[in-house]
């Protein structure tokens, strides 16, 4: 269960790790994400080491030189020893704040890379690795981490590794997609598996599962990120969601709402954690898209 203040690891496996060799990112793209600092380089990104090793994310790497953008604001990290220690995006705000008062406590207040103490952007990280090895310049056989942590550097929450702790933990089951695997929401206010359908209450990162294990997760923002959908998308999805496009992400048929957003949709961001292909939804579910992938899959008891 969440706790304000530091949250601990308890209910983690020793030795624990997810992902396959490779990651990417956003629904129906699929862009590739590069695992570790070689990949990195040899993709063309910009490694910030102006500032030394920092002991919760390593250094920090951007698609352009002078940081993180409107276009390109995915932050992929890197231990001091080369491995995949996490990624983070930024979050434009335009004049508005970029979380609710009861989600701000998530944005990272330490930034490694522009724009920095920027109010105009929110910075939002998520760390894959934890301890000394962030900094040492030792490694592990885990390629992509073996832990995963929201704003590692301040109120921290560690998201579950397995779809049993995730239940524990209080989060939402939601539907199977293709790719991703089942949806976990957790409603800060109420961590009891239910979901209050007020969106100040949505923790701003929902993990998906396959198998049992985590397999990808989504940046979620409350303010529409997307210049113009499919066109210019500046690194989030294709498009932003509505209410009713932000809950086929559940099983709750007509039940569900999130609520009312500033801009009046949600925008997200995928982060898959292995090659999408490897994850298939169970075939007994209903799906309410069947092609060319299948999607917003529930038991077959609820209409979707």
């Amino acid at each position: 269960m969440m706790r304000f203040g530091a949250v601990s690891i308890a209910g983690l496996a020793a030795g624990s790790t997810f992902g396959g060799h490779e990651m990417e990112r956003q629904f129906t793209l699929y862009n590739d994400v590069p695992v570790g600092e070689h990949a990195l380089q040899s993709a063309g990104w910009h490694k910030h080491a102006e500032n030394g090793c920092d002991p919760h994310l390593g250094f920090g790497w951007t698609v352009k030189a002078s940081g993180a953008t409107t276009r390109e604001p995915l932050i992929v990290y890197t231990t001091a020893g080369g491995q995949s220690a996490g990624v983070g995006t930024i979050i434009k705000g335009r004049g508005r704040e970029q979380f609710y008062e009861e989600q701000q406590q998530w944005a990272s207040s330490t930034h490694l890379v522009s724009p920095k103490n920027d109010p105009e952007y929110a910075h939002i990280d998520v760390a894959f690795r934890s301890g000394s090895i962030v900094c040492s310049g030792a490694t592990s056989g885990d390629e992509v981490g073996d832990v995963i942590i929201v704003n590692p550097a301040g109120h921290s929450k560690t998201i579950p590794l397995t779809e049993a702790q995730a239940e524990k933990e209080g989060y939402r089951r939601g539907s199977c997609f293709d790719g991703m695997g089942w949806h976990r929401f957790l409603d800060t206010s109420r961590q009891d598996g239910t979901l209050s359908g007020i969106a100040k209450n949505l923790f701003p990162i929902t993990p998906m599962y396959f198998e049992g294990k985590i397999n990808a997760f989504f940046f979620t923002s409350r303010l529409d990120q997307v210049t113009i959908p499919v066109i210019a998308s500046n690194g989030w999805e294709p498009k932003s969601l509505s209410d009713k496009l932000m809950c086929a992400n559940t099983c709750d048929g007509d039940d569900c709402t999130f609520g009312d957003t500033p801009d009046g949709v949600w925008t997200t961001m995928h982060i898959y954690l292995q090659n999408h292909r490897n994850v298939v939804c169970p075939h007994d579910l209903h799906c309410g898209v069947s092609f060319p992938f299948r999607a917003t899959c529930c038991p077959t008891s609820v209409q979707v």
